[in-house]
């Protein structure tokens, strides 16, 4: 059985003869709604492995393997070097051949990979490891978006990308939880899972009838929002969150990737612990897309959108000068949050009136992947730099996390007011 989209002509489904009147309708109807909900269990079932795979190699490679902070960093930026540049590139690909076999290719290559994980003995390997990941994940998740998206209206884009978040960060919470526990039976554990996880979800992907390539090429949801054509500053909107999105992926990624090294040598905390603090990041996360999902009124309105990115900041602060266990937790809870409305701001905005939607949602990804991956890799060698200088230099990278995002912020509101600036000319001209 296949789940099925309409054919590029819009009458009828691929491979089946047309028939008039409201019976095929209907029946498209009840197969939309149906290719979406597997897509939407396909994306939970890809994020339960990668958030197996980000913390499994972390944890792996520093208490197994015995890796400094700097190869901690180089894993993350390896994996983020090849998907932001494959992010862009595969997603213009797709809107021109087709999704469908690159997403069903996607799983496979992260099983592949993951094989390659469970049999390392050294860090190196796991350089390699991280990037054919990230060439999986840029084959996977900007597709999916895309399909998602194509051909809704301002409506229907929302709750989709809503249902699309709320799943792939419930797997976040799964992925986390179970690394947490399978760490503590043996640290390769999470490899296996993955390489489980990969196969099955080629399975599932491989029976879901995608849009054709052709439908891609038009615009299809340039429609309404609050009654109106897109706002003039649409694009402005799309920077700043891209730009918070780069800043938002960066320092969540101290936390999922450098975190060990002091947690490890400092807190003293278990894989459980680790996991649990990794999974309410994800759990608030979640609760704020769902929220996201329902109201439409915090689209386009920047005082809002500026300042939630202050509890970004604030829970940095708090992992600098803080010691007992609740406080880290307060402080991903924080980050939860914050990091919702960032990243469903920067994915709505991409796809939202976007011709090319899959190339839209790459650039989307390729900012949230080089964030990632240039931020921790600034901030690997910040403790060896503050080591002179402060008995506390393994809370460095977390320092440089309130730095980041302060100046992150500033540079937003420059862009915003020069808009507005922009804006106020033409209107008097």
């Amino acid at each position: 059985m296949t789940w099925g989209t309409p054919d590029k002509a819009g009458s009828g489904f691929a491979g089946r003869p047309e028939r008039d009147g409201p019976s095929v309708q209907q029946e498209q109807r009840r197969a939309r709604p149906l290719s979406h909900r597997a897509l939407y269990v396909a994306a939970a079932s890809m994020h339960v492995v990668v958030a197996m795979a980000i913390v499994g190699l972390a944890y792996y490679a520093k208490a197994t393997l015995q890796a400094s902070l700097m190869q901690l960093a180089l894993i993350a930026v390896t994996g983020n070097i090849v998907f932001v540049v494959s992010c862009p590139v595969l997603g213009g690909l797709s809107d021109r051949y087709g999704r469908r076999p690159f997403v069903v290719t996607s799983t496979l290559v992260f099983a592949g990979a993951f094989l390659g994980a469970y049999l390392s003995t050294q860090v190196w390997q796991l350089y390699v490891v991280a990037g054919v990941a990230g060439l999986a994940e840029a084959l996977f998740w900007p597709l999916v978006a895309a399909e998602l998206a194509a051909e809704a209206d301002s409506q229907q884009l929302l709750h989709r990308m809503g249902g699309f978040n709320v799943s792939w960060s419930v797997g976040d919470i799964v992925g986390a939880l179970a690394a947490g526990l399978v760490l503590e039976v043996e640290t390769r554990m999470p490899f296996l899972l993955c390489i489980i996880g990969g196969v099955s979800i080629s399975v599932l992907t491989s029976l879901v009838r995608m849009a054709p390539a052709t439908v891609e090429g038009q615009l299809r949801h340039r429609e309404t929002i609050h009654g109106h054509m897109l706002p003039h500053n649409h694009r402005t909107f799309w920077k700043i969150a891209l730009l918070a999105n780069f800043t938002s992926a960066g320092v969540l990624s101290i936390l999922r990737r450098l975190f060990p090294d002091l947690s490890v040598e400092v807190l003293h905390y278990t894989g459980r612990q680790y996991g649990a603090l990794v999974m309410m990041v994800a759990v608030f996360r979640t609760l704020t897309f769902v929220v996201l999902q329902s109201h439409r009124g915090w689209l386009y309105r920047p005082r809002r959108f500026f300042l939630t990115q202050l509890l970004y900041p604030i829970a940095f602060s708090l992992m600098v000068f803080g010691e007992r266990y609740w406080v880290f937790l307060l402080a991903a809870a924080m980050l939860g949050t914050a990091s919702a409305v960032v990243y469903f701001s920067s994915l709505y905005y991409s796809v939202h009136g976007a011709s090319r939607q899959a190339q839209q949602a790459g650039i989307h990804e390729s900012m949230l992947g080089l964030g990632a991956g240039i931020i921790p890799f600034m901030a690997g060698p910040s403790r060896a730099l503050a080591e002179p200088y402060w008995e506390h230099a393994i809370r460095a990278p977390y320092v440089l996390g309130v730095l980041l995002f302060v100046v992150a912020l500033a540079i937003q509101l420059v862009i915003y007011q020069r808009s507005l600036a922009r804006s106020r000319h033409k209107g008097r001209a």
